[in-house]
């Protein structure tokens, strides 16, 4: 277990001060917690809470809403919780105390969430508020409404002049940069990710399972601190890993394979997103070696680039034309189009408390954001993907590798995995 890291006092109310500077007078912000997620009948998935909520008030607590208006130029704050009963609090774990919510919080408000009713008659009608932000969540593919979509629908058929819109202009700027206390989170995540990086690699051979090498990599990040992993973990290997978003983990792997792993853990709900490409028997072919290589010089050449400024297209560019060159002297590719065969997703994406992080990969990159840096190779008829991701934040005149120690030259992993014979 690694020396628990915390979050200064005072931290999650200066990020609602942030937000709540900015808003217009006579407005009211509804931020929501989690659900807890049903697994099977009456069996829960593990809780993780909604990333606003967390960034906003620092609280484990479920079903739980953050309203916050302005009145008279003044911020009123106040959290609503579910209060469980004593027999409920037998199976499921005592009310979170009042103190404590005022310790890690900073809020003194703190009110029943059946006291909502009594809230709106002040705010609505007595106050007046008619201007509504609530977060705007934008989930493709989505089946069954949120929670926050079923509580803004809740409050628009009961008050008709209200106009609800969405609050995530004054919260993901925020959120993308960084302070040096969530740099702090990220890099102990990261930090636990290597350690189970460095596990797996002494473990790897032929014959081991994709999902064998899933549950080392878990039983690690638990091991060190980590509640659980920021995504499925990818252990896809031979053909599996052309395949960008393979999570099946069930093939044992053969002799000659590279396997691809794209896992992270989560420190205090902040996230890390590494990728490396191993070989199973602890050598890389010269065919293996030449592609890899190819991505490795892909990522070495954006991280050093990357700086406040540019935007993820631009790397993305920078990306493509090293990979496109390097495949065209192999003769694989005649056209920048060509590329698309082999190469087709994009090469960075933000990086907090969710693994996809909020930010606009529109606007330019500004210092304290964390990215990461990914470039890929799939040659589906040599059953090679290759994959190389690290987790970088940007600085003041270019970017720093927040994960340059867990190892990703061929030779430095040869090396380790030569160690355990």
């Amino acid at each position: 277990m690694l020396k628990e890291l915390k979050f200064p006092e005072g931290f999650f109310e200066k990020n609602r001060k942030n937000i709540t500077e900015k808003m217009e007078e006579k407005s009211i912000i509804f931020i929501l917690s989690s659900l807890d997620k049903v697994k099977n009948r009456d069996t829960l998935y593990r809780y993780r809470q909604d990333a606003n909520f967390f960034y906003l008030t620092g609280l484990e607590s479920k079903r739980a809403v953050l309203a916050m208006y302005k009145y008279n130029g003044k911020v009123f704050e106040t959290l609503f919780r579910k209060v469980l009963d004593p027999t409920l609090e037998k199976w499921v774990g005592k009310n979170i105390p009042a103190d404590h919510i005022k310790k890690v919080a900073g809020i003194t408000d703190i009110r029943d969430i059946n006291d909502l009713e009594e809230y709106y008659r002040t705010v609505f009608h007595n106050i007046g508020i008619e201007k509504v932000l609530m977060y705007n969540e934008s989930i493709p593919e989505l089946v069954v409404p949120t929670y926050t979509q079923v509580f803004a629908s809740n409050l628009k058929k009961r008050f008709s002049f209200i106009n609800i819109t969405a609050v995530n202009p004054l919260i993901d700027l925020p959120r993308t940069v960084k302070s040096d206390c969530e740099i702090k989170m990220i890099e102990r995540a990261i930090e636990i990710t290597g350690l189970g990086l460095s596990d797996l690699l002494k473990n790897l051979r032929p014959g081991i399972t994709e999902n064998e090498c899933e549950g080392i990599l878990i039983h690690n990040y638990i091991k060190y601190g980590s509640v659980q992993p920021a995504f499925q973990t990818i252990s896809a290997s031979g053909g599996n890993a052309t395949v960008l978003h393979y999570e099946d983990n069930n093939r044992k792997t053969e002799k000659g394979d590279l396997i691809l792993i794209d896992t992270g853990s989560e420190y205090k709900n902040y996230a890390s997103d590494i990728t490396r490409t191993y070989p199973v028997s602890g050598k890389y072919t010269q065919e293996q070696k030449k592609f890899y290589n190819l991505v490795l010089k892909a990522s070495k050449e954006v991280m050093k680039n990357a700086k406040p400024g540019l935007k993820l297209s631009d790397l993305q560019e920078i990306t493509k034309e090293v990979l496109f060159k390097g495949l065209y002297d192999m003769k694989m590719v005649k056209e920048k189009a060509d590329l698309t065969k082999y190469y087709y997703h994009g090469v960075s994406h933000f990086l907090g408390l969710d693994t996809h992080d909020v930010g606009n990969g529109n606007l330019p990159l500004v210092k304290n954001s964390v990215i990461t840096v990914e470039p890929g190779l799939y040659i589906a008829e040599k059953n090679i993907g290759i994959r190389l991701e690290n987790d970088v934040l940007i600085t003041e005149k270019g970017c720093k590798n927040l994960s340059e120690a867990i190892a990703i030259e061929t030779d430095e992993i040869e090396e380790i995995m030569s160690r355990k014979k």
